[in-house]
């Protein structure tokens, strides 16, 4: 699907200076704000343990790891989308194909807010719940059974894709 259509040559432009400025200051607030080990421990009958709040936050983590998701972020029309590994900065999409395939423990408003969505015209499909490692071993199928989906293989073979448009990566 989105074969009948021809992509322009993509001539990526000149790469930009990165100030590292921002980086030095974020890396020097963090050590400013760094915990103190009595903001972690505190001491109850003689033994060390974590502060309730430091239990609390580990408990809020673990959970997170048992109540995650795998989605599907999908073209709501047909049109160009933002591609970020095929060496061509746009990929025309039909409406209901696959434009990401992602893993979160956040839930849609957490991953994305509705801006996003709304302005790259996709939609949040949840695909599979389950534990983190369930869903990462999800996503993971997904993106490795890409190219093998009817919607990738329609397209002239010059213009099949190994992944979704916007997964930079394998993973």
């Amino acid at each position: 699907m989105g074969a009948e259509v021809v992509q322009p040559k993509f001539e990526p432009p000149e790469k930009k200076k990165t100030n590292l400025l921002p980086f030095v200051i974020a890396a020097a607030v963090l050590i400013v704000c760094a915990l103190k080990w009595r903001d972690v421990v505190e001491y109850v009958n003689g033994e060390a343990q974590l502060t309730a709040k430091h239990r609390k936050e580990l408990q809020s983590h673990l959970d997170e790891a048992d109540e995650a998701e795998q989605y599907a972020l999908i073209a709501l029309t047909d049109g160009w989308y933002t591609c970020v590994h095929s060496g061509l900065a746009l990929y025309f999409l039909k409406a209901g194909e696959v434009w990401k395939y992602g893993t979160t423990t956040k839930g849609e408003q957490g991953r994305y807010d509705y801006k996003f969505l709304r302005s790259n015209r996709v939609s949040y499909i949840v695909q599979f719940r389950g534990t983190l490692h369930e869903c990462l071993k999800e996503e993971k199928k997904k993106i490795y059974m890409y190219p093998l989906l009817p919607e990738n293989l329609v397209r002239e073979e010059e213009l099949r894709l190994i992944r979704p448009p916007y997964n930079p990566i394998r993973r």
